[in-house]
């Protein structure tokens, strides 16, 4: 690679500066998030042996930008697992289909644990462990997970005192016996979130546009899976939305 190159040869939008190795990144800017053109998004049409020396920057956060990219190879993945920065290992752990990785990673801080509980190559006994996890932030992410099996977010959803958990199960669920009994459930808060469910076939859709809680009105009104017809009813009864019920 150069031992030189634009900015805007590297990132998007970029700027005209230099960017110069081992970095690659103008420490000027990336002293906080915002207003930097260094990054954090790399450009899509950089070839394998960029990244390959991108991945090698001392800076994190050039690294994180590496993971995200959408063609960085497999291996590169692999391989930054084992990274020293905890962000570097979450977006790694996020990508890679390493299964002894995964399981490693499922012992690490509860960020890189997330990025385990989210991937949906994560084999599914080490999601169910994951559903017990002492971070609720963990347990969320099971749930959402679209490999986790089917009844273990149904588990997540019938768990009481696990109320956060139990919404976004509602919410990400596919199972309509559940659906059906959480549709007519005594707490609104319930239904609300499962409103939002894309999974929802359409009586139950039906079903929940006549809630008395202007706020499931709402969920069902804006979730995607709502029929054009539907929306169009309940956006002329719900007017300009203001929150309440």
């Amino acid at each position: 690679m150069d031992e030189q190159r634009l900015c805007n040869t590297v990132f998007t939008p970029g700027c005209e500066r230099m960017l110069q190795g081992p970095g690659w990144y103008h420490p000027d800017e990336w002293i906080e998030d915002y207003g930097r053109r260094t990054g954090p998004h790399l450009r899509e049409d950089l070839p394998e042996a960029l990244l390959r020396t991108l991945a090698d920057s001392p800076a994190s956060d050039v690294r994180v930008a590496v993971l995200g990219h959408p063609d960085v190879p497999s291996d590169l993945v692999d391989r930054m697992v084992g990274d020293p920065h905890w962000d570097v290992r979450r977006s790694a752990v996020a990508r890679t289909g390493d299964e002894a990785a995964l399981r490693a990673a499922a012992r690490d801080e509860w960020t890189v644990r997330v990025a385990v509980a989210s991937n949906p190559r994560t084999p599914a006994d080490l999601l169910e462990g994951l559903a017990r996890d002492r971070d609720q932030q963990v347990r969320v992410s099971v749930v959402c997970n679209p490999s986790a099996p089917p009844e273990l977010v149904t588990a997540a959803a019938r768990r009481g005192f696990d109320h956060v958990v139990r919404r976004w199960a509602l919410w990400a669920t596919t199972g309509q016996r559940l659906m059906r009994a959480a549709a007519t459930s005594a707490d609104a808060e319930n239904r609300r979130w499962l409103a939002g469910n894309r999974n929802l076939p359409a009586d139950v859709l039906a079903l929940l546009a006549e809630d008395p809680s202007r706020d499931v009105r709402y969920a069902v009104a804006t979730n995607p899976a709502c029929p054009p017809d539907l929306r169009q009813r309940l956006e002329a009864t719900l007017g300009t939305w203001a929150g309440g019920h």
